[in-house]
């Protein structure tokens, strides 16, 4: 056990579901850590239905939290190339077909949604989402599971907004994440929570220097992470609150600033 046993009972940790197996799962269960696992297409490709049953077993047996994170590279729920559409839907569909095997608190998705991209198409593109996302959703009804919507390389929260509010359902949130935030983005943090704010349920937290998405240890870039804590404390929120630094050495760092923040705590 650590010096953060009563932090790590507060958080997730992102661990992609195959360092979990082939690295990670002692140290994780020895330190009762509840994990965001990463699910990605390769995974899909490459473990049955078992394999992933098996791993969410020993979380649950262990009475650990667990949420999920959705496959992402290269999927365009949006996209306007129909055959890569339906490629993509056919790839969140096998992961939502995980939901009834590790029953987590929450699965978090990206839009795929570029300005640069799809800015002369954007209203066929939000059209397209709210098609690939609606059965996704409506397959959550009943579950405890939400459907986090992550900002990446959205400029602003306007298309997040729209879709949304378009989905207008309980079982949809918005996953705010700061590393992307602050690499990608023309919104400082004051604007994207003052309009995504009511929609608010999950946290991402990691650093950079604005240059580039590091996902450094909170602490180690520029982004003024106590601003954030302040908010959510003063709003009342209780968001699902994930750390996702991407080395080992920098979770534990990002542990002991979040143990020393007294805003933080008070989320709690």
């Amino acid at each position: 056990m650590t010096m953060f046993d009563d932090i790590i009972r507060k958080v997730q940790i992102c661990i992609p579901f195959r360092l979990l197996k082939e690295k990670y799962l002692s140290l994780v269960l020895e330190n009762r850590i509840n994990p965001e696992i990463g699910i990605d297409g390769g995974v899909l490709d490459t473990h049955s239905r078992n394999d992933f049953s098996e791993m969410a077993s020993i979380f649950q047996e262990e009475g650990l939290l667990i949420t999920l994170h959705g496959p992402f590279i290269d999927l365009v729920p949006g996209g306007i190339d129909k055959k890569i559409l339906k490629a993509s839907r056919d790839r969140l569909k096998e992961a939502f077909d995980l939901i009834p095997v590790f029953e987590p608190l929450s699965v978090v998705c990206h839009t795929g949604y570029d300005k640069k991209r799809y800015h002369e198409v954007e209203d066929e593109w939000l059209e397209t989402a709210l098609e690939t996302w609606a059965p996704l959703v409506q397959n959550l009804e009943g579950t405890g599971t939400t459907l986090m919507i992550e900002n990446v390389y959205e400029k602003d929260p306007g298309i997040l907004l729209k879709l949304l509010n378009r989905l207008n359902t309980e079982k949809v949130g918005f996953c705010f994440d700061t590393g992307h935030m602050s690499a990608f983005s023309n919104t400082d943090m004051e604007g994207w929570l003052k309009s995504m704010g009511p929609f608010l349920k999950e946290l991402h937290l990691h650093d950079n220097d604005g240059t580039s998405d590091d996902h450094l240890a909170i602490g180690a870039g520029k982004i003024d992470f106590e601003f954030l804590f302040e908010y959510v404390d003063k709003n009342g929120l209780k968001p699902i609150v994930t750390l996702e630094a991407h080395k080992e050495k920098w979770i534990w760092q990002s542990l002991g600033v979040l143990s020393c923040s007294e805003r933080f705590l008070r989320i709690f």
